[in-house]
């Protein structure tokens, strides 16, 4: 991918101290993108080509990655053995997402998407509920709004944000409360919500575009697109402050230890939906800011001034600093045997096994 941008030297020494590599999709540039770092100084960039990624989910504990695309879910397994023998760069990688399923969901317009509880739940913004994948259905249904009447494709709130707890659907993000076919287009300013979907409460109202809820301890942090500020929730005290406000459109919101990562997107040009913002096309930018959780202070970024204008969804995955992932469409992927933790195999030109 040949793109331009510069970071701040701090990037790759927080993604290397802790361990860790940054994946992100950008839907307008057609990518998933790894960050990390071998040595604490210098960015590792790796992209993969997929048609209109948004969400992300990572699940730690069985290693999966899963990529939400325009009309389908494809999910990835790890193999380190694989990684540390891949043919074509013996060494390099210390992860290996290889190509595993792929869930077909026609157009949901899926947005996020999350593991948890053996299910893999989504966001399913065109017809205004959360649901979870299935092998008979393009999607199955497990929840929607108390203000949405039925289930049509007619996004009608415009439902973007997901996040779970104890592995199940717990806070959502939407734009509007509106029942109307795609109705928040008419009134999207300040009239977004957050969500408690266990109770059907609505913990905040009248939020300017709210995104990406992430639940730490008993804090709810989230973005509000139209003001690019990252927010704070108390669900203890229902108190809400903002850390910081950034001069973008913010979408795209993770944690990890005491950090914060942080997607902006520039603000499109010739959007109606996007007219009234403070924010304008000229004074925004495309990248991730890393904040301090302990400061508020943004302590580290990467910033796009090319093709990557805009970035959708963001994902720590842990204890790697080098991974790679191979597609249907890679020359290798054909040629490797993911099977149990001691059957591992490359198989070479003449059809014979290589085991790692």
């Amino acid at each position: 991918m040949n793109s331009f941008f510069f970071y701040e030297a701090n990037l790759p020494k927080i993604l290397f101290n802790q361990k860790i590599t940054l994946a992100f999709t950008t839907y307008q540039a057609g990518k998933i993108i790894f960050l990390s770092s071998t040595n604490g100084e210098t960015l590792v960039k790796y992209a993969k080509n997929f048609k209109r990624p948004m969400g992300i989910a990572y699940d730690p504990i069985n290693q999966r990655l899963a990529v939400a695309s325009k009309t389908s879910i494809d999910l990835f397994s790890n193999s380190s053995p694989l990684a540390r023998h891949f043919p074509e760069y013996p060494n390099k990688h210390d992860h290996l997402f290889i190509h595993q399923s792929r869930y077909q969901t026609g157009f949901l317009d899926t947005h996020e998407i999350e593991f948890g509880n053996d299910q893999l739940w989504v966001v399913n913004t065109m017809f205004s509920c959360i649901s979870s994948v299935s092998p008979f259905y393009h999607f199955k249904t497990y929840w929607k709004p108390s203000f949405i009447t039925d289930l049509m494709p007619e996004d009608r709130c415009h439902l973007n944000g997901l996040e779970l707890e104890n592995g199940e659907p717990a806070f959502v993000t939407c734009f509007d409360g509106t029942n109307a076919p795609f109705g928040w287009k008419n009134k999207t300013l300040r009239t977004g919500k957050l969500i408690d979907i266990r109770s059907n409460k609505t913990l905040l109202d009248e939020l300017p575009m709210p995104h990406s809820p992430v639940l730490v301890n008993d804090r709810i942090y989230f973005l509000l697109s139209g003001t690019g500020e990252v927010m704070e929730y108390s669900l203890k005290t229902g108190e809400t402050r903002c850390i910081i406000k950034l001069n973008s459109f913010l979408r795209g919101l993770a944690a990890f230890g005491n950090f914060l990562f942080v997607g902006c997107s520039k603000i499109r040009d010739d959007s109606t939906v996007f007219s009234e913002l403070e924010i304008s096309s000229k004074s925004s930018f495309c990248g991730i800011y890393v904040i301090d959780l302990r400061t508020g202070i943004n302590v580290a970024g990467i910033t796009y001034t090319d093709i990557v204008k805009e970035i959708f969804s963001i994902k720590v995955i842990p204890n790697s600093i080098s991974p790679g992932l191979l597609t249907e469409r890679d020359e290798y992927h054909d040629k490797c045997i993911l099977a149990e933790e001691n059957l591992n195999f490359w198989i070479n030109s003449r059809g014979n096994p290589n085991s790692p």
